[in-house]
């Protein structure tokens, strides 16, 4: 199944995705994992890109190996992401709902670094997964 919005993750999005606790009303900078925790955990796997701040796979060969055996290694992880992605958009940050002018979109942007992909992405995680139906409910 391809992504309907596939991009690299930014170093912030992939901070900001890691730090989303369950079924939590804000993102506490206390979880956000740092750049030398991501680099330590994933030596070997990923290289980030000083320039653009881009994640990436270190090699063409890891990105194929992860495409054909992702579902042996991580059986949950659309239904993982589909979560984080939905608790994220679930924030009380949002309760304003939609921006009133192209500025304060931006402004919402830059603060909620993950809401684009999020906003984007959590229908295409959550279709293959079984997930909690009260996060969808109350979207």
């Amino acid at each position: 199944m391809d992504y309907p919005y596939q991009k690299a993750l930014s170093i912030a999005e992939l901070q900001h995705a890691l730090g989303v606790r369950l079924l939590t009303k804000k993102l506490d900078k206390d979880y956000l994992p740092s750049v030398q925790v991501l680099q330590s955990v994933c030596t070997g796997l990923v290289t980030i890109d000083k320039q653009s701040g881009i994640v990436r796979l270190v090699h063409y060969t890891t990105q194929e190996y992860f495409e054909r055996t992702w579902t042996n290694w991580f059986p949950h992880a659309q239904m993982d992401i589909a979560n984080v992605c939905i608790t994220y958009l679930l924030f009380d940050v949002f309760e304003t709902g939609f921006c009133q002018s192209d500025g304060e979109f931006e402004e919402r942007l830059k603060t909620n670094v993950l809401y684009d992909y999020a906003a984007r992405n959590w229908g295409y995680h959550a279709h293959p997964a079984l997930i909690k139906e009260d996060l969808i409910l109350n979207l």
